[in-house]
């Protein structure tokens, strides 16, 4: 069967610590722990286990990310008959990446990771669904740190990876000052204090009466942002130079890491329900990390009439029928002008 390894013993196990290198940031007081060697990792929650069926939850379980099915009876012969087959790569810096591509995912869970690398020359794993714009900002970053690097892109699989390291996931608190240090948006004076980020190239959780609520916001001297047609560091300085954020629901918000204290979040949102509430409070939490004035504005919701072919692909049906998460929003324009 898989052996979960908790964090007390992988400190105190002369063996299980072996399999870790850690690597520090001590201007930051943050240290990273870095499995190394050969071990196996599937490539959607990235949870990687040892040649001798070792796993490290304490470290490598993300938001979302349910493992209980790795240590079942099932799971262990299905994969015990496969090892042996599977694609294998050498050499490799597992960064991963979401795949759906989630910006939320990419920008906090993962990216952190990359700036414990100490080698001057790479080969970064990422799901192939990464968008083009993170494949350019991982480049543009390395880039800056003088690191050569070439990707390697993972399908859904089981991979085995050999004398490979894979970075532990680290917690949201400190994933932020990770790329808070490194990634120093510019002040622009130009850029616009006030801002709507418009989801309208979304499958869902877009503003189904969004004329009404872009000419309510432009009357008040609010600018129009779609994510879509700018880069990621461009994003980045949009958000750092806002004082007013009105937003619906969606991983774009994770920007707002970028924000200065005191700025003013206002996330349009559907009410979700009980066992929904790691959604809302997602982006109350970064208000609440990054010091901000986090408002919600909560919406009606729409059914979706056809879910794109990625959504269908890693959500159950039943989800994305029942879920308000994955619904359109109807704001009402009332409860806008009584903010605006």
């Amino acid at each position: 069967m898989i052996i979960d390894i908790n964090l007390d013993k992988i400190k105190s196990n002369k063996y299980i610590s072996e399999l870790f290198i850690n690597a520090k940031f001590n201007k930051l007081n943050l240290s990273c722990n870095i499995l190394q060697g050969d071990f196996f990792s599937d490539s959607f929650h990235y949870f990687p286990i040892t040649k001798k069926n070792e796993t490290f939850s304490s470290l490598y379980l993300r938001t979302f990310s349910n493992v209980g099915h790795f240590y079942n009876q099932k799971f262990f012969e299905k994969f015990s008959n496969n090892k042996n087959n599977l694609k294998s790569f050498d050499d490799v810096f597992v960064l991963g990446s979401n795949a759906g591509n989630n910006y939320y995912s990419n920008l906090l869970e993962f990216l952190p990771r990359i700036f414990f690398n100490n080698k001057k020359n790479i080969k970064i794993a990422i799901h192939r669904n990464s968008s083009n714009k993170y494949r350019k900002f991982i480049e543009a970053i390395l880039k800056s740190l003088n690191v050569e690097f070439s990707f390697v892109f993972l399908d859904d699989d089981f991979y085995y990876f050999n004398k490979s390291e894979f970075p532990q996931f680290m917690n949201l608190n400190d994933s932020i000052k990770i790329l808070k240090e490194f990634l120093n948006p510019k002040t622009n004076l130009n850029s616009s204090k006030k801002i709507y980020v418009t989801r309208q190239d979304s499958n869902y959780r877009k503003i189904i009466n969004e004329s009404d609520v872009v000419t309510l916001l432009r009357e008040k001297g609010y600018k129009v942002i779609n994510p879509q047609l700018y880069e990621i560091d461009e994003q980045i300085e949009i958000f750092s130079n806002a004082e007013k954020i009105i937003a619906p629901y969606g991983s774009n918000l994770a920007n707002i890491s970028f924000c200065n204290t005191g700025t003013e979040i206002f996330e349009i949102t559907p009410s979700f329900q009980e066992n929904e509430k790691i959604f809302n409070d997602r982006y109350v939490n970064l208000s609440l990390i990054n010091k901000l004035k986090h408002h919600q504005i909560i919406s009606d919701t729409v059914d979706v009439e056809n879910h794109s072919e990625l959504a269908k692909k890693y959500i159950h049906p039943n989800v994305l029928g029942q879920s308000n998460y994955y619904k359109n929003l109807l704001v009402k324009i009332k409860d806008l002008k009584e903010i605006v």
